[in-house]
């Protein structure tokens, strides 16, 4: 294991956290500029990015080259278990967090210049549905694809970014550019799972404390941090196919219940005619969605909601990449995207449909003051009071709280695969990794969480972390897919789908 680079890596995003908070007047104004000029000058790249990879994966997808097989022998895991352990891999604890609260703000902050009461409300689920649907699977992919192109098709047999780029370039890179890029893409993919649990947190202690009466405070915080870390510590311990593929199952069944206990006992009509009203919309307006900028207007809402999320999303494709480098081996490319992509696109409107329209209704209705309640800052009580008012309070929050847990299990489980991959200097076909090295990540992604809870972390400024992180990223992505294609141009270009699946016979002897 590269114990240097590990190292250095830690202590970094330690530091840039510890000096948030103790200058936090001065960071947050930097931050305050830092992130203009991201999502606002530098906003029409992420769009642009997110737009051209959705069309790229889409040819690669249903051209010949999606027959390509990604490693040898039978799949290990299903489509379903792909496509199951890679949400649980990246955003899923985020996902819930935001499932009952985040339409409201999109109600808040109508684009397109909607004033209607009735538009804004549609829209504003059309919206989440975007936001969480297959263009961010399209920004993991764009990870995901290159790297399990080199190491399950050139067999270059390390997850470093540095590596995969450098194989791509030939072995034309410096030594001090190849340390500085492995070093970006640790820091943004710690930066990335620290914030995951930066919201998830104060939810599941905020929650906790309502159903037990159990004070909500640093000491209830900590209690359910170290409980996070020894439940996903041994699940890295036991391997991903004990640990992590059985709980990302049962993660998902446990999310799906609760959403259709949600259909079934809220207003299951105006449910299904929403989503499918929002799927219309998301279809007829897709391309104006991805590509608005507003730039004649004052509200900013493509910037920071579009760009933002497409901005966050990318820091997490790092890792998530990596992750689904391992378990996407034995299938064709063409399923890996189709999967991912679909099943992103479906999932979002399944939940954010489903929790977003009871959570609008419910505003409408006046059972919760929904706005008044996210202007003075307190998004915990109001997803708290939504889920209140489902039958059954304490069963439904029990629920939500042990979704939120498994998803935050999962998420550091994949996390701690992910970075161990990249430190580690050689890999076997399967990309297996040690999991004592797992858990020694996994004692190290506790430790960041715990120190700023201690400092009492402005996470409305930390969160900004790794939206700034992805700037030298993105152009180091954009050449590593650049190239990539290139390189399936030029390996297989020539050959027919049936010689492209002989080079995969081939590759078996």
């Amino acid at each position: 294991m590269d114990k240097k680079l590990t190292l250095v890596s830690f202590f970094l995003v330690l530091l840039l956290g510890v000096v948030a908070v103790i200058y936090p007047e001065g960071t947050k104004d930097f931050m305050k500029e830092m992130l203009a000029l991201t999502i606002i000058d530098l906003g029409a790249i992420f769009l642009w990015y997110t737009l051209l990879g959705t069309l790229a994966l889409l040819f690669l997808a249903f051209s010949k080259y999606g027959k390509l097989r990604l490693g040898e022998g039978k799949a290990k895991y299903s489509l379903v278990q792909l496509f199951s352990m890679a949400l649980c891999a990246g955003m899923g604890a985020s996902t819930m967090y935001w499932a009952y609260i985040e339409v409201i703000h999109y109600y808040m902050d109508p684009q397109f210049g909607i004033s209607a009461e009735s538009i804004k409300m549609e829209y504003a689920t059309a919206f989440n549905i975007f936001h969480w649907g297959s263009a961010g699977w399209v920004i993991n992919l764009m990870v995901a694809i290159p790297f399990s192109v080199s190491f399950h098709i050139k067999k270059n047999r390390t997850l470093k970014l540095s590596s995969v780029l450098n194989n791509m370039l030939d072995d034309r890179m410096p030594e001090w550019l190849k340390k500085g890029v492995d070093l970006l893409f640790i820091v943004t993919t710690l930066s990335a799972t620290t914030l995951t649990l930066g919201l998830a947190i104060p939810m599941i202690s905020y929650n906790v404390s309502a159903l037990t009466g159990i004070p909500d405070s640093l000491s209830t915080g900590i209690a359910i941090i170290i409980g996070l870390s020894l439940l996903f510590s041994l699940s890295s311990f036991i391997g991903i196919e004990k640990g992590m593929s059985r709980i990302s199952g049962w993660t998902i069944y446990i999310a799906i219940f609760l959403l259709l206990y949600t259909f079934i006992v809220g207003p299951s009509a105006l449910i299904a005619n929403n989503v499918t009203n929002s799927l219309g919309i998301l279809f007829s307006e897709y391309f104006r969605m991805s590509l608005s900028t507003d730039p004649y207007g004052s509200t900013h809402f493509p910037q920071y909601w579009t760009i933002f999320f497409w901005a966050t999303w990318i820091s997490y494709s790092p890792g998530v990449g990596v992750f689904v480098t391992k378990i996407s081996q034995g299938h064709r490319l063409r399923d890996v995207i189709l999967t991912l992509i679909l099943g992103g696109g479906l999932s979002s409107a399944f939940i954010f449909g489903i929790a977003g329209t009871y959570a609008v209704d419910l505003m409408n209705q006046g059972a919760v003051n929904a706005v008044q309640e996210l202007s003075s800052g307190e998004p915990l009580r109001l997803a708290h009071d939504i889920l209140s008012q489902l039958p059954l309070p304490e069963l439904a929050i029990a629920i939500f709280l042990l979704s939120m847990i498994l998803f935050c299990v999962t998420t550091l489980d994949a996390t701690s695969y992910s970075l161990t991959g990249v430190v580690t200097k050689n890999l076997d076909a399967e990309a297996n990794v040690m999991p004592a090295y797992r858990v020694f990540w996994c004692g190290l992604l506790t430790v960041i969480p715990i120190v700023f809870l201690f400092i009492n972390a402005d996470m409305d400024t930390l969160k900004a972390f790794p939206v700034l992180i992805v700037i030298p990223l993105l152009p180091i992505l954009v050449i590593l897919c650049v190239k990539t294609g290139a390189y399936l141009l030029s390996q297989f270009g020539d050959m027919s789908e049936s010689e492209i699946d002989e080079y995969r016979a081939s590759a078996k002897k």
